[in-house]
């Protein structure tokens, strides 16, 4: 694939309208931005019978807090998850990396601004994912599969350590994450690459399931299946696991946190506030049912609180808590 040498025009053009949008979030005080979305009416899953083995292992990464500017006072400190799933024939899915080496090692003074300047960041070098998955007998090679929910890098973490593996992001990801001059793969050949979201040519959905209208069955055998989502970000996709001891939905951010879900203010992360309210309340309708166990981008508080699971196993809970992260870093 043929790289540029600099920032395409559009791209520089882009970072300067963000860091308008930075400065004018900066000057005009925090507000609930409520958006009551539309009624959504629950429906059945109607999912096929669960493939025996298939297992979802569960990491933290470490830990972020959003500034009150963009979420209100006081934000927590959140979890940065990363998944991954055990698909019989498939080998192993990744479902977000967390954070990368350069933020485990510096905090947010590793994330460029004007996104650096709204969050912090908090890991520990040589617990990112693959050096966590190495720890536990689980081989980075023989991921084969690895799922982006979007581009914000507490969610792309080393991807360079599954180059080998086929990549799958939302609608317009490939060009943003691949053609550009800090690419994660380097001088390296680039991973295959699949774009998944409404209108795309590579895996356009095919289907409903449940509350959602824009749904794909990624491998055919209703182990996993997709789900077109934005308002996060325009290209968010969630993926619903159909695990033998019952389905687990992971958002990435189109769900923060429950505290987000509960609530009817979007925030200001929202890039599109109306699909952002729809959204949650599709996954709310999901919730209501009671079948389904929803982990969302940041929030891992409820998984102590699930019965114990042969299908879903917790690598580490004491690093699910903000505390084992440096978090009074200076």
């Amino acid at each position: 694939m043929k790289r540029g040498r600099g920032w395409p025009i559009a791209a520089v053009c882009g970072v300067l309208l963000v860091a308008l949008g930075v400065l004018l979030i900066a000057v005009v005080p925090y507000r609930p931005v409520r958006v009551e979305g539309p009624r959504i009416e629950p429906r059945p899953l109607e999912l096929p019978e669960p493939l025996a083995g298939l297992r979802l292992h569960v990491f933290n990464t470490g830990a972020n807090r959003m500034s009150s500017l963009l979420v209100g006072p006081d934000p927590p400190w959140r979890a940065v998850p990363a998944f991954l799933i055990e698909v019989p024939g498939h080998g192993l899915v990744a479902f977000d990396l967390g954070l990368s080496h350069e933020v485990a090692e510096s905090g947010e003074e590793a994330i460029a601004p004007p996104v650096g300047w709204l969050m912090e960041s908090r890991g520990r070098p040589g617990l990112t994912l693959e050096f966590q998955m190495k720890e536990d007998g689980l081989s980075p090679e023989a991921v084969q599969t690895v799922i982006l929910s979007h581009l914000h890098g507490d969610h792309t973490g080393v991807a360079s350590a599954f180059a080998h593996a086929s990549f799958i992001a939302g609608p317009g990801t490939r060009s943003r994450f691949l053609d550009v001059p800090d690419a994660p793969f380097g001088a390296a050949p680039a991973p295959a690459w699949q774009e998944f979201g409404v209108g795309e040519e590579d895996r356009a959905p095919s289907t409903r399931l449940g509350p959602f209208e824009a749904v794909v069955d990624l491998f055919g055998d209703g182990s996993i299946h997709l789900i077109a989502a934005g308002g996060h970000t325009d290209e968010d996709i969630m993926a619903l696991v159909n695990l033998p001891q019952g389905p687990v939905l992971l958002t990435g951010d189109a769900v923060v946190h429950f505290d987000w879900l509960a609530s009817d203010d979007v925030e200001r992360i929202a890039s599109d506030p109306e699909r952002a309210a729809t959204i949650r309340n599709q996954v709310r309708s999901l919730a209501a049912a009671g079948e389904v166990l929803i982990l969302p981008g940041h929030d891992l508080r409820r998984l102590r609180e699930t019965r114990p699971r042969s299908d879903l196993v917790l690598h580490h809970p004491e690093r699910f808590e903000p505390s084992f992260w440096p978090i009074d870093r200076d």
